[in-house]
């Protein structure tokens, strides 16, 4: 007899109906997909704050409030995550020259390395989770994220939305 190769986890409690079970179910998918990559990055010495970090500075320096609204963490947590960067020389932190109060961070070449390796990682993670998913199904998903975070934004509630809260239909 041949054993299913689909993996087995964990039974959940019971999940109430609604937009509850909605909620728990993203922040359980949530919580394992980033355990898995903060797994598959501490190989590499980085974990998730640092590899979200190294990310949205490749394409160029960023400010440090920039990286701090774009993280959506606070400054004294992003100030430790770029103090370990630059310990371990992935990242540069400098004097922005417009503005002598405000810090530009910048990755260098060892940095672009690791997020090279790391990136490879995270794919490597996101086929496991998500590699079952088809091109048009994940497109949708990347669309209903999207639609919930720009929902969790009340100053910018998705197009087509009901401006007040949206009620699932009743038994």
């Amino acid at each position: 007899m041949v054993a299913d190769p689909s993996p087995q986890w964990p039974t959940v409690a019971p999940l109430p109906d609604g937009h509850v079970a909605t909620g728990l179910l993203l922040q359980m998918a949530h919580r394992r997909s980033r355990d898995r990559l903060e797994a598959a990055l501490a190989r590499l010495g980085i974990d998730v704050r640092s590899f979200g970090v190294l990310q949205f500075l490749l394409p160029g320096g960023l400010s440090q409030r920039q990286l701090t609204d774009l993280l959506g963490v606070d400054k004294s947590t992003l100030v430790r995550v770029i103090d370990r960067l630059e310990e371990q020389q992935l990242a540069r932190r400098t004097r922005d020259p417009r503005d002598r109060r405000a810090f530009s961070v910048t990755i260098t070449d060892q940095g672009r390395r690791v997020i090279a390796s790391a990136n490879m990682a995270a794919e490597e993670v996101g086929e496991q989770l998500f590699g079952w998913l088809s091109p048009q199904q994940r497109r949708e998903l990347h669309q209903a994220l999207q639609r919930i975070i720009q929902a969790a934004d009340p100053a910018h509630p998705p197009s087509g939305s009901h401006s007040s809260v949206i009620q699932e239909p009743g038994p």
